[in-house]
C-alpha cells in the first residue's frame, strides 16, 4: 500500500462527526432551555396582562369615584364589557368628642365605596377603593 494512500484512510478515520448519543443529548439540552425560556416569557405575559386590568378597573373605580354625587345611594354598571362595578354611599357617623353638642357642622360626610369585579384567568379579581365626601348640609 502507498504511504500516501495510508495516511489519507488515517485522516478520514480521525474526522468522523458526532456520534447519534451526542446528538440527542444536544437536542435533549436545547429542547430543555427553550421550554425554559418559554415559560418565562409565557409568566412575564400573564403578568403584564393581570397587570393591564388591575389598571383599568382602578382608573374606572377613580372615575366611579369623582363621578358620585351626594346621596346617590347604590348604583352599578358595566364597562368595556367585561368590568362589572357598584357605587354604595352611606352617611357617615364621626363623632368628635371635643365638639360641643349645640355646634352645627357646615357640612354632613358621606362613607363612598367603589367596587370593581371581573373574572380574569380562571379567577374572579376585584378593585375596591373607598373615600369619606363631604356635602354642604
Amino acid at each position: 500500500m502507498n504511504k500516501y494512500r495510508l495516511q489519507g484512510l488515517m485522516q478520514r478515520k480521525s474526522q468522523t462527526g458526532f456520534s447519534l448519543l451526542e446528538t440527542l443529548v444536544a437536542f435533549a439540552v436545547l429542547i430543555l432551555v427553550l421550554s425554559v425560556t418559554m415559560q418565562i416569557f409565557g409568566s412575564g405575559s400573564r403578568s403584564s396582562r393581570l397587570t393591564h386590568e388591575y389598571a383599568q378597573a382602578t382608573m374606572i373605580a377613580q372615575t366611579k369615584l369623582a363621578e358620585i354625587q351626594a346621596d346617590q345611594g347604590e348604583l352599578s354598571g358595566t364597562d368595556l364589557k367585561r368590568y362589572h362595578w357598584q357605587v354604595q354611599t352611606q352617611k357617615a357617623n364621626y363623632s368628635d368628642p371635643g365638639m360641643q353638642d349645640d355646634y352645627h357642622r357646615p357640612f354632613v360626610a358621606n362613607d363612598v365605596s367603589v367596587t370593581v369585579n371581573w373574572q380574569s384567568l380562571g379567577k374572579q379579581r376585584q378593585v375596591k377603593l373607598d373615600s369619606v365626601q363631604l356635602v354642604n348640609d
